[in-house]
């Protein structure tokens, strides 16, 4: 009986462009500071 390898499918990375009011909790002053500037550019959406 022969064996048959697998191939795994990579799949690409997102980038996040949706945070919600509860995962910016978590987040460090610095990180959470360039995130809040892009909300306001309207590059990423705050959901509610």
């Amino acid at each position: 009986m022969a064996s048959t390898k697998k191939k795994r499918v990579r799949v690409p990375v997102v980038k996040k462009s949706y945070w919600h009011l509860y995962s910016l909790q978590s987040l460090e002053s610095e990180k959470l500071v360039k995130i809040v500037n892009k909300i306001l550019k309207r590059e990423y959406v705050l959901i509610k």
